[in-house]
């Protein structure tokens, strides 16, 4: 990921994280608003209608007879518990309706101590009032109709001044309360009643009118509208700071939206240029950079495709000679060619892919939806080959290509085991593969030999066995050579050269050389046994193999005297000068050099005279048949007479009956090995 990328995806984050924040904030502030309006007009509503309840009851109160004051109590009480409500939710956030209802609240208190002072008031109204209504069936008969008639009119003004609480009509009573007193019924006990309640009506009526009226004031109705006037005033600012932050958020997403639409927008460009790059780029991992075609990648990944596969392996013959006789820029003018004609002489019709697999390997893939005559096919590339040059820088090269044809998968491991076949046999130029190859055989059976070399390393069964070497005079033993043997999975000691191939694949061979020589040495040592260990030209161009040997020296201080190493001649000694130093430094430290397996190969005499050998030992292909076959004879007399002249030491390899041991003594040869003499032992 681009560091742009990375910028642009942390601001569309900070975005989403801001939006969300605004959403979260914006949903909360709204609640919170009107759980706040809605509570506050809710319980400015439960006042309001809770004093009219109020105030109803009193009048209640004042004009019935008889009236519970329980629900007047109640009413007050629930007043008191919204009013505290009311006043904890608004006293910290708005000051003014916060004063507001702590004055509602005195006035409020003053209407309650009122309405007890009515209770107390009213009631002796209503039982002088309820008693004077008694009295009208009470009036004496002595009484005349005229005062009767007065009694009647005051009791009726009575009633009248009490649900009017017209304060007119107490003038009359009191001028008829005078008529009457100056009249006889005055003295009678019943008047003496009738005036003691008229007395106790009116001397508390005007308190009782002036309480009553004060309580059904509307001051605190007045001062609740204020309070809601408030409550409007500051619900609607909210309400407009709610609005605009509405629609700060509204501008917020849609900046927001213009900026992720751009962001898609520049994404999506950046996606489809990266596509363009990725497809690039896969192109360029599918392809060879030298020769355009398709590599061993595309191969792999357009095999699975095909249903019926077709594939021929072509291989240039030696061409690792034309790029190092005539340089690497015109081996790879010669690849170049290739994939062309390649591409060109092979029929359009089969709708073929081309593939450099290798090196110098190119795949030829077809889908054989029509029958491809491959015999027809391979002669065509090969017969153009042969008749047609390939010019570079005016050197004219003429090439040759060998073809390994299938149609079984796995395909290249197929078409190789058959480019291989082709390579063995010099008479062929092409093979189809078949079953009868053996590649599959070799496969398993390697897998085998793997399993069996990584348990004999893992448990450690990988020892030298000692074979003598006897002075062929004295019939004695003079050294032994140290040959790597192997326990395999039938409980059996064998020699380790089946595996050597499959060593140096898994990447073995080294620790394997490693610890035959190191127990080769510590058995030297101990027993004060001559030995001879085996190397490779591998061995001697790697340099921590000196390392190694130093350290063995280092080791056993007087070992060297006892070591003899011995190098193939049969493998190609190219660098003699890094052989002849190796050897150099070997004798130096008191150990001798020998040449094994001498006559095996295309030996150039002076370059092995000059490597200042102390041995040379005859290979067994020419001493196995020593006593019947006559050529053989020659060559190894003419070695032996070379060896004599250069003071060189012979030893006779695979020397297996007597009259191989005879023949040997016969012809010279200092030292014999063999079955004949002793079989390979893990101990001397």
């Amino acid at each position: 990921m681009t560091k742009n990328s990375k910028i642009k995806i942390s601001i569309f984050l900070l975005f989403s994280i801001v939006a969300i924040s605004f959403l979260i904030f914006f949903q909360n502030y709204t609640y919170n608003f009107f759980d706040k309006k809605n509570r506050a007009f809710f319980y400015y509503n439960e006042l309001r209608d809770k004093e009219l309840q109020l105030n109803y009851n009193i009048l209640k109160a004042s004009f019935f007879l008889y009236e519970d004051y329980d629900e007047i109590a109640k009413l007050q009480k629930e007043m008191d518990n919204i009013l505290k409500k009311f006043q904890t939710m608004l006293q910290k956030e708005d000051e003014d309706i916060a004063d507001l209802l702590q004055t509602y609240k005195l006035q409020i208190e003053h209407k309650n101590d009122l309405i007890e002072r009515f209770k107390t008031l009213n009631a002796a109204i209503k039982n002088s009032t309820m008693y004077l209504a008694t009295l009208l069936q009470k009036i004496p008969a002595k009484i005349s109709s005229h005062n009767r008639n007065t009694i009647i009119s005051i009791i009726a003004d009575i009633f009248l001044i009490k649900n009017s609480l017209d304060e007119d009509f107490l003038h009359g009573i009191a001028e008829k309360l005078e008529k009457l007193q100056a009249q006889q019924v005055a003295k009678t006990k019943f008047f003496t009643v009738f005036h003691a309640h008229i007395k106790i009506f009116l001397q508390n009526f005007s308190k009782y009118k002036h309480i009553l009226l004060e309580i059904l004031d509307n001051t605190p109705q007045k001062t609740l509208e204020k309070i809601k006037n408030h409550l409007e005033e500051k619900y609607f600012n909210e309400a407009q700071k709610l609005n605009s932050i509405f629609f700060a958020i509204i501008a917020f997403y849609i900046i927001a939206l213009i900026f992720i639409l751009l962001l898609l927008y520049k994404l999506e460009k950046d996606n489809r240029a990266l596509k363009q790059l990725q497809k690039s780029l896969e192109d360029q991992t599918l392809h060879d950079d030298l020769t355009k075609l398709y590599n061993r990648k595309a191969f792999k990944k357009d095999v699975r495709k095909i249903k019926q596969p077709f594939f021929a392996l072509v291989n240039i013959n030696s061409f690792k000679h034309y790029n190092d006789f005539y340089g690497n820029a015109t081996g790879d003018h010669i690849l170049r060619e290739v994939a062309k004609i390649l591409k060109k002489i092979t029929p359009h019709h089969y709708n073929a892919k081309f593939y450099r697999i290798g090196g110098d390997d190119f795949g030829i893939l077809i889908d054989e939806k029509i029958p491809i005559d491959d015999a027809n096919l391979a002669k065509t590339i090969i017969e153009y080959f042969d008749k047609h040059k390939i010019t570079f820088k005016s050197v004219e090269i003429y090439l040759a290509v060998s073809i390994g044809i299938t149609r079984k998968r796995p395909l290249i491991e197929t078409a190789d085991m058959a480019l291989k076949y082709v390579k063995q046999h010099s008479s062929l130029h092409y093979c189809i593969y078949d079953d009868s190859l053996g590649f599959f055989q070799r496969i398993k059976e390697n897998l085998k030999k793997s399993k069996i070399l990584k348990e004999a390393i893992d448990k450690d069964l990988i020892i030298p066995f000692f074979q003598p070497i006897i002075d062929n005079k004295t019939g004695k033993i003079v050294k032994y050579e140290a040959l790597a043997r192997l326990k395999n999975d039938k409980g059996f000691y064998e020699s380790i050269f089946p595996y050597l191939e499959i060593a140096k694949e898994a990447k073995l061979y080294e620790y394997i050389t490693h610890s035959i020589i190191e127990k080769s040495f510590a058995e030297a040592a101990k027993q004060h046994k001559s030995i001879s260990v085996n190397i490779s030209m591998k061995d001697i161009e790697n340099p921590d193999m000196l390392k190694f040997f130093g350290k063995m020296f280092a080791k056993y201080p007087d070992i060297a005297k006892y070591i003899t190493f011995e190098i193939l001649e049969s493998e190609t000694l190219k660098d003699y000068e890094a052989v002849k130093n190796f050897f150099s430094i070997i004798r130096s430290q008191g150990s001798q050099v020998a040449i094994d397996d001498f006559g095996s190969g295309y030996s150039n005499f002076s370059h092995i005279f000059n490597l200042e050998i102390d041995y040379i030992k005859i290979d067994g292909s020419l001493i196995q048949n020593l006593d019947k076959d006559e050529s053989a004879r020659q060559i190894v007399a003419a070695i032996v007479f070379l060896a004599k002249k250069a003071k060189i030491a012979t030893i006779a390899e695979f020397v297996h009956s007597k009259e191989i041991f005879e023949a040997v003594k016969k012809l010279g040869i200092d030292y014999s090995q063999g079955y004949y003499i002793a079989e390979p032992s893990s101990t001397f």
